[in-house]
């Protein structure tokens, strides 16, 4: 009588990598792919070459056209008000942020990022993270460099250059937040990163041409809520201790944190719907 026994195995266990490990995995090999990207280097380069152009301008040039005005923290915040910061802004969170869901998506690449142990809640940051990092060398550049300047060549004492450092680097964080959601909302929901793109300007620039003729058509400045150039504005003239516009800057932070929150808890619940690995 023969007696079959069947062959074993032992299956060897990889260690598994730790949750700082897995997101600057995902960070890493996503912020190395988009550097590479000749699109993207050329919207970072235009966005630090106009920040510089403009802190060189507010230093050395406007206190030629206006003589007598007082360099404080506050006038630092010219530079940030700058319309043409909000534009290169959006290009750099576009480029930088468009793809980084929709690639995922289009190359059904996704599944196997949520499949265990990766949340979906790390993949988000992940992502966001490499928009953050384009984005703070975009705005927060900028509001970096003027008071530092300003300091070195004594136009003005540290202890103004500190203030409207600290208010720069907080209206910098707003700012990177607000985009780094907005555009990770639009590349959550298609697989198309030109659509992604082209919402994520749409969201912010859509209704700039309109509201000053709504503000007159309806005599009020209410409308003016509608714009996120307009909230950032209030907020950040709180960050720097100036008024800055007519909104309440309450209202308009409101605004900002809800379009942040919106915007991340849409894009988590569409990748999550994607997720085919129920989570442990």
């Amino acid at each position: 009588m023969v007696t079959l026994k069947l062959p074993t195995y032992v299956r060897r266990e990889e260690p598994l990598r730790g949750r700082s490990r897995r997101f600057l995995t995902i960070f890493g090999s996503g912020l190395r792919r988009e550097l590479k990207r000749v699109s993207n280097i050329i919207a970072l380069f235009l966005a630090i070459a106009f920040g510089v152009i403009a802190t060189i301008f507010n230093i050395f040039v406007a206190p030629l056209i206006l003589p007598g005005v007082e360099i404080d923290a506050a006038y630092f915040f010219g530079t940030l008000a700058n319309p043409a910061i909000l534009f290169f802004t959006l290009i750099v969170a576009a480029a930088v942020g468009s793809g980084l869901i929709a690639d995922d998506i289009r190359h059904m690449s996704l599944t196997l990022y949520l499949s265990r142990p990766i949340s979906t809640a790390d993949y988000l940051l992940s992502k966001a993270s490499i928009v953050a990092f384009a984005l703070i060398l975009a705005v927060a550049f900028p509001a970096i460099l003027g008071p530092i300047v300003s300091a070195v060549l004594v136009y003005v004492t540290w202890e103004v250059a500190i203030q409207a450092l600290l208010a720069g680097t907080a209206f910098g964080l707003l700012a990177t937040v607000l985009f780094s959601m907005l555009v990770l909302l639009f590349s959550s929901l298609t697989s198309r990163k030109g659509i992604a793109a082209a919402g994520t300007f749409a969201a912010a620039l859509a209704l700039e041409g309109i509201i000053f003729p709504l503000s007159q058509v309806f005599d009020t400045n209410q409308v003016f809520y509608l714009s996120l150039y307009q909230n950032l504005l209030a907020v950040g003239g709180l960050f720097y201790g100036v008024e800055a516009g007519a909104l309440a800057w309450e209202a308009s932070l409101a605004i900002l944190v809800g379009v942040i929150l919106t915007s991340g808890t849409v894009a988590y619940l569409r990748v999550r719907s994607m997720e085919v690995v129920a989570p442990s």
